[in-house]
C-alpha cells in the first residue's frame, strides 16, 4: 500500500502544503484538478503546474489526478453540460498526463429535475457514454480511469455498490475501475459491502477497486475528519487494505490533518 495526500479545500494556496509532502513521509499526492489546484488552460498553465511538475522531476512521490468535479456532471441529460463536462475532464488529462502515474479519478454524476422524470437506463446511458469517451482519451495516456462512490445525497449516483458496479461493468473498458471512498461509504452505510469489493467480488465482477481514498466522519455526513476522530471501524477497514497494492488517499481539509492520518495509517500498519 502506498499513503498519498490530498486537500479537498481548493480555495486555499496549495504552495502552502505542496513542497512539504515527501518531507513528511507521504509515498505521492492527488491533485484536485480545479480552484486553486487548477491546472491552467490549453494556452497557460498556471503557476500551481509549474510547481507540480518541480515536484515531479525532484521527488519519487507519485502524483494521481482528481478530475474537475464542481458543476460537472457526466450523466447530465443537458446535450450541451454533458459535452463541457466530458471535455473538462478530457482537459484536465491532457495537462496532467506529463506527471499524473497511473489514476485519474472521475465522479460518476447526478440527478436533476428533468433526469429524474427519465427512466432510470436514460441516466445510466449517459454515465457510460461519457465515460467511454473519457477512457479512451486516458489510455492514449496509459491512465486509469477510477470511478468514485458518492456521498449521502439522494441526488448524486452511484452511492450503492450495485449501482456503481454495474456501471463500470457496463462501460467495459479496460482501463476503468473503481475509485472507493471510504468516508462516502460510511456515510450512506454501505462500507461492509463496498469492502468486499476489494480482491475477492470486485475482481470476480471485473469491477475492481484501483484506487481508495480515506477520510473519517461520524456515519452522516462527508466531514473529511482525519482517521480516528469519527466513527469509522478503522481495524476491520485497514484489515481489508493491509494487501491493497493501490495508492490509499488520505483525502483532508488541512495538511496537518493529512499528516496526523499518516502517522495513524503507519502505526496500524506496523
Amino acid at each position: 500500500m502506498k499513503i498519498s495526500f490530498s486537500c479537498i479545500d481548493c480555495v486555499s494556496d496549495p504552495l502552502e502544503w505542496l513542497f512539504k509532502v515527501e518531507e513528511a513521509g507521504f509515498d505521492g499526492l492527488e491533485v484536485i484538478a480545479e480552484g486553486s489546484q487548477s491546472l491552467g488552460s490549453e494556452d497557460e498553465e498556471s503557476e500551481f503546474k509549474e510547481k507540480l511538475r518541480e515536484i515531479h522531476e525532484t521527488t519519487s512521490l507519485e502524483i494521481s489526478l482528481h478530475a474537475p468535479l464542481s458543476d460537472i456532471n457526466i450523466a447530465s441529460v443537458n446535450d450541451g453540460i454533458w459535452r463541457e463536462s466530458v471535455r473538462q475532464v478530457k482537459q484536465s488529462i491532457a495537462l496532467a498526463h506529463d506527471f499524473v502515474s497511473e489514476i485519474c479519478v472521475v465522479h460518476p454524476g447526478s440527478l436533476s429535475p428533468l433526469s429524474v422524470q427519465m427512466p432510470e437506463d436514460a441516466v445510466l446511458e449517459r454515465q457510460k457514454a461519457a465515460l467511454r469517451e473519457i477512457c479512451k482519451f486516458a489510455s492514449d495516456f496509459g491512465l486509469c480511469v477510477a470511478v468514485e462512490n458518492m456521498t449521502p445525497e439522494e441526488m448524486l449516483l452511484c452511492r450503492k455498490p450495485e449501482e456503481l458496479v454495474r456501471l463500470v461493468e457496463e462501460v467495459d473498458a479496460e482501463n476503468i475501475g473503481i475509485c472507493l471512498d471510504i468516508g462516502h461509504a460510511f456515510a450512506t452505510g454501505t462500507l461492509q459491502e463496498f469492502l468486499k469489493l476489494i480482491g475477492g467480488e470486485g475482481e470476480r465482477s471485473g469491477a475492481r477497486v484501483v484506487h481508495v481514498h480515506v477520510s473519517d466522519n461520524f456515519g452522516r455526513n462527508d466531514e473529511h475528519l482525519a482517521l480516528g476522530r469519527g466513527g469509522v471501524n478503522w481495524s476491520d477497514v485497514l484489515a481489508v487494505l493491509k494487501n491493497f497494492a493501490g495508492i490509499v488517499v488520505t483525502e483532508m481539509q488541512s495538511f496537518e490533518d493529512g499528516v496526523e492520518s499518516l502517522k495513524f495509517l503507519r502505526k496500524f500498519l506496523r
